[in-house]
């Protein structure tokens, strides 16, 4: 999931992106109406085709229907003969050449009012007292067909058509019944053209099949369809459940389900419809395959979705190579000569003579900023040149001015008797020279507002010790400051912190001639912060040396706060005076520390 999103997110974040998924927004309503129209389609043109079976099934029940309306009415003639009551002789001469004109008949008879034989020909039906289908006639009155039958007499099914007689007064006389071949229930597919791959059933009340399409057409081409021959199919015939199944046959037999779909025994999913006959409790149930009804309807769905959604990524990637092609592509120039005029690269040029007009008075107007930027770049390069040659010989007059006085201390100090005085003197002139090696290192550097504090600290604490020590006494010196430039203003105080921590040193640390060690160290801490430490192994300050706060310790204190440091002091043993600088301003502390120098140098002076 979150690399999904990763993709949007990268996707959305271009404009050939962005323009792509604007594109699929707008047509996104209509494809979704478009599919919704195909679905609305689909479902209209299934409802057509199943509408089709139904319409075949009715269709079929008709044939069945007029099947039976035609036995009826034989039946009925049948009834009204006046030989079916004049003796047994006359009235199976009527039956019988009754028989031989319908060839659906297997045999007719003629039964009194207890289910008696009177009359009849074939030999199917004798007593029929006990069945259902004839004490239906004679509780109604009227025509009725019984359920899937093998006779006693015989050995083919069949299904009984009964109406009853009825004599001058209309008083119940009898029930002709006529047993009729299974085999004629589906004559009637020799005239209907049903669809070849349909499959239609005649069913009982039971679920019995008592008719099918299969044995027609195994049938239809018998040379005596009214023989005993032609029902050797029909037991063979199975049940409803078979078929459909249980539960689907349960729903059909009990009317409660008309129009299904089912997988059958053959392994072919049907569209199934059945209708009712008015006769008896007998069903038509008509099918055909679901491939070839609904299959058609499937197929040209599933092509409309696809086709829909091939034009809608057609559509996002045309709308995506378009706009790269016509837009994209010109603003990636403009991106590339933007990021190279910020780099500096101002002769990157991009031909935009086919860009669309606004893209192309854009890249003319990134050529013209950049032309001058580049013009404007130059003077000011030539005129930070023209300062720093400016500032460096500042720097270089002010060491010379600072050179000067030095020599003029030097000139005075040979007046001066007082070991006192020539101290003081000597002092002075450690802090001028001082002041005068950060200016020479400045207008030596390549940059004049950075000095490397390695190689100016160095030479400034080898100076140092060269005029304070003395020759009678052996004071070496240990220095390690890594290369660290070190602005200008921070410089020159921390320049006069160590000369007057190292003039402490070499006048405390080591009385009565001893030798002594003094060491000079810088650990970085950042880009413009660290801690730098002068300590010496010497007697260490005196007790109450920090609460009296001497001229010397004053003047260290008023040097660190003017470069914003912490100052911290170590020892005995020895003598360690640290001092902390932080990052360039990080605090506002200089003017204070300027402040207390001023007091420290008039302190001195008084």
């Amino acid at each position: 999931m979150r690399a999904q999103a990763g993709g949007l997110r990268f996707i959305a974040d271009t404009l050939s992106g962005r323009l792509a998924l604007v594109f699929t927004l707008l047509v996104l309503p209509p494809t979704i109406v478009s599919l919704y129209l195909a679905w609305d389609s689909y479902l209209e043109h299934k409802a057509r085709a199943k509408l089709q079976v139904r319409q075949f099934a009715t269709l079929t029940a008709t044939y069945e229907s007029k099947f039976f309306d035609d036995v009826q009415e034989t039946l009925q003639d049948l009834g009204a003969e006046p030989a079916l009551s004049a003796g047994n002789a006359e009235c199976d001469g009527v039956l019988q050449a009754a028989l031989e004109q319908t060839q659906q008949f297997a045999s007719l008879a003629h039964f009194d009012t207890s289910g008696k034989r009177i009359c009849g020909a074939g030999d199917d039906m004798r007593d029929v007292s006990g069945r259902d289908w004839f004490q239906e006639v004679r509780g109604f009155r009227g025509f009725a067909i019984s359920d899937y039958t093998v006779a006693a007499e015989s050995r083919h099914p069949v299904i009984v058509a009964a109406q009853s007689v009825y004599g001058g007064g209309y008083e119940f006389q009898g029930v002709v019944a006529a047993s009729i071949r299974l085999y004629w229930l589906s004559a009637f597919i020799r005239e209907v053209s049903l669809p070849a791959e349909s499959v239609f059933f005649l069913i009982d009340r039971n679920g019995n099949i008592l008719a099918d399409r299969a044995a027609m057409l195994d049938q239809a081409d018998a040379p005596d369809a009214g023989d005993s021959g032609s029902d050797a199919r029909a037991g063979d015939l199975s049940s409803l459940a078979s078929v459909i199944g249980s539960e689907l046959a349960s729903a059909v037999l009990g009317r409660r389900v008309t129009d299904f779909e089912a997988l059958g025994p053959d392994g072919v999913r049907r569209v199934f419809s059945s209708v009712a006959l008015p006769h008896g409790d007998v069903t038509v149930l008509f099918g055909m395959p679901a491939v070839s009804t609904l299959g058609g309807l499937e197929k040209d769905l599933i092509n409309r979705v696809l086709g829909l959604a091939a034009i809608w990524i057609a559509g996002v990637v045309a709308a995506w190579l378009g706009t790269r092609y016509l837009v994209t592509r010109w603003i990636a120039g403009l991106r590339g000569m933007a990021r190279a005029y910020g780099g500096g690269q101002y002769a990157q040029k991009h031909n935009f003579a086919e860009a669309p007009r606004e893209l192309r008075d854009l890249g003319e107007t990134l050529t013209l900023m950049a032309r001058r930027i580049e013009e404007r770049e130059a003077e000011l390069r030539a005129s930070l040149n023209q300062k720093d040659m400016i500032l460096r010989e500042i720097h270089h007059r002010v060491k010379n001015n600072l050179q000067i006085v030095s020599s003029l201390l030097n000139i005075r100090g040979t007046g001066v008797s007082g070991e006192d005085e020539q101290a003081a003197l000597g002092e002075v002139k450690a802090h001028v020279r001082a002041l005068a090696l950060v200016h020479r290192h400045l207008y030596e550097s390549d940059d004049v507002q950075r000095v490397d504090l390695s190689a100016f600290m160095s030479e400034l604490c080898h100076s140092m010790l060269a005029v304070l020590s003395e020759p009678s006494r052996e004071v070496t010196l240990e220095i390690d400051i890594p290369k660290f430039m070190i602005a200008t203003d921070r410089a020159i105080p921390l320049a006069l912190l160590v000369t007057e921590a190292m003039t402490n040193a070499v006048k405390h640390a080591f009385p009565e001639g001893r030798a002594g060690r003094i060491t000079v160290t810088f650990v970085p801490e950042g880009e413009s912060a660290g801690t730098l430490t002068v300590a010496d192994d010497g007697v260490g300050l005196p007790p109450g040396a920090q609460e009296e706060r001497g001229i010397g310790l004053q003047l260290i204190e008023a040097f660190a706060r003017q470069i914003d440091g912490t100052l911290s002091y170590a020892g005995p043993p020895g003598t360690a005076i640290s001092v902390r600088m932080a990052e360039e301003g990080a605090g506002p502390r200089g003017a204070e520390g300027r402040g207390l120098l001023a007091a420290g140098s008039r302190a001195d002076a008084a």
